[in-house]
């Protein structure tokens, strides 16, 4: 589905990305962890193109997205992202922020909008807020509508940048919930996380990041708890 291939980035003189390369399958959740600073965001960003590469080539099933002839927002209709600090709408209800996209992007009626927002609200366990505004909600919530905007334009994969990161401890459990659900669905996920719990349980491929570099890709089980990658080991000695 996804073809990262010699990925590079540079803002000025610093190196964020080197020659970074990842395949991603349909129906894969691949799980990136790393120390900060080691280029996880950046290299999300540059999937959809938020963060412009300075070299190398990506492939969206099968289309080449940073070169030549193509219309980036078209693809990121089918990209779906969700951030570390949610992005709502202040000024619009739960309904109105999952609408929004479907409607103007995809020119889906109204009623049928509103249908598909309470189907995602029921997956997420916030169809009771449907007509609140997100200053009347938690982080946990919040996050939650984020992801449910995120999956109404019907997305090919979901991109997480550390979706945990900025909530209280006891809110992380209520989103990492609805990400599991949405592995067990088929979901092609790409992650970029903290929560090595999470990356155990539910990833079919963890990614070790370090100063700009992909050092390891393997299964949990490998990169966990049959490595022997000294600075692999030291990371999560650190975290575990």
């Amino acid at each position: 589905m996804l073809v990262i291939n010699k990925i590079s980035k540079k803002f000025g003189k610093l190196e964020v990305l080197k020659n970074v390369e990842l395949y991603i399958k349909k129906g894969e959740v691949v799980v990136i962890i790393g120390p900060s600073g080691s280029g996880k965001s950046t290299l999300l960003r540059c999937i959809n193109k938020l963060e412009e590469p300075s070299k190398g080539q990506i492939l969206f099933e099968d289309q080449e997205i940073l070169h030549g002839p193509v219309d980036i927002n078209k693809i990121r209709q089918r990209i779906g992202m969700v951030f570390q600090h949610f992005n709502l709408f202040p000024h619009k209800t739960v309904e109105e922020n999952i609408i929004m996209g479907p409607q103007k992007l995809k020119n889906i009626p109204s009623d049928e909008a509103k249908k598909i927002s309470e189907d995602l609200l029921k997956k997420v366990g916030l169809l009771d807020k449907k007509d609140v505004y997100p200053n009347k909600l938690s982080g946990g919530q919040k996050q939650r509508i984020a992801i449910a905007r995120a999956l109404a334009m019907d997305p090919d994969i979901m991109l997480f940048d550390e979706p945990t990161s900025a909530l209280d401890p006891e809110m992380v459990g209520e989103v990492l919930n609805v990400m599991k659900d949405l592995a067990k669905s088929g979901m092609t996920m790409v992650i970029v996380t903290h929560e090595m719990g999470f990356a155990k349980e539910v990833a079919t491929k963890v990614v070790f990041m370090d100063e700009g570099r992909i050092i390891a890709k393997d299964t949990p089980e490998k990169i966990f708890n049959n490595n022997d990658n000294e600075r692999i080991r030291s990371f999560l000695s650190k975290v575990l």
